[in-house]
């Protein structure tokens, strides 16, 4: 599916999403040639969705209003690789449905708490080992199974645990088999999911999902890395193979998690 066909179709889903909670559809312009933009206001928040070609990459940002508009202090709360040679419809629909979770509900609710706070740092990522995880089904479909399974029986995510156990040998798959553009592409998902992610992200990408693959693999991926995403990859190094402290989840039936969806949705 051509990737102004897919923004707009994203972009169309998010704004009938937004639209209940009363917001606004502004008229934009792209800061560039090198990109798609929309944006949607209320009095509290914005939402921008940017479709960046050169990287070919979706993404869904906030920041908070002003009396002036958008204070433009953004931060990115979901970044998809959308290569329309490959990708369909139906994995535009995928990144709408991912969006749309991003912008409504409890959700929304704890951003718009959290948007009114000082920023502590420039560089404080905010994506999730839930988010991480998400970006990977466009590599590996099967995932979005996997997560809805994890969703539905445990609480919190278990990000080191998921990862380890349905990502890691999927992507030493994928990399024995890649081809050099291919090695560059998955490798930009570890760079800008790295940069945005929180603490535990990070630690997910760098311990868990680095240190996992065997060594002819890492080093096959290495060099697509950016520089921080290389220096912070080797110093994960000696903790290759060594015993980490294990999640312990609270474990949750299915009614009691669709209890809790429903709560929130209604919230």
């Amino acid at each position: 599916m051509e990737y102004k066909k897919a923004f707009d179709l994203i972009v169309g889903k998010v704004e009938a999403e937004l639209v209940k909670d009363g917001y606004t559809k502004q008229k934009v312009a792209a800061e560039n040639d090198n990109e798609l933009a929309a944006l949607f206001t209320s009095q509290n928040i914005a939402y921008s969705v940017i479709y960046i070609k050169d990287k070919q990459q979706m993404v869904l940002r906030s920041c908070t209003m002003t009396e002036d508009g958008p204070d433009n202090e953004w931060k990115t709360l979901a970044t998809w690789l959308y290569d329309d040679e490959f990708a369909n419809q139906k994995d535009a629909e995928s990144i709408a449905n991912d969006f749309i979770e991003g912008v409504s509900g409890a959700v929304a609710i704890k951003r718009a708490k959290q948007v009114k706070q000082k920023k502590k740092k420039d560089d404080d990522g905010t994506a999730t080992p839930k988010f991480l995880a998400k970006r990977f089904v466009t590599y590996f479909p099967e995932l979005r199974d996997e997560i809805k399974n994890e969703e539905d029986c445990y609480f919190p995510f278990r990000g080191a645990t998921f990862a380890k156990e349905h990502i890691v040998s999927k992507v030493e798959n994928y990399i024995k088999r890649a081809s050099k553009p291919e090695l560059e592409k998955i490798a930009g998902v570890f760079n800008v999911q790295y940069g945005n992610g929180d603490v535990d992200t990070r630690s997910v990408i760098t311990i868990v999902i680095l240190n996992g693959l065997s060594e002819e693999s890492y080093n096959c991926i290495y060099e697509y890395f950016d520089d921080d995403l290389k220096k912070a990859s080797k110093a994960a190094l000696k903790y290759k193979n060594k015993t980490v402290k294990p999640e312990k989840p609270k474990k949750k039936n299915v009614s009691k998690a669709s209890n809790l969806k429903n709560t929130k949705s209604s919230s």
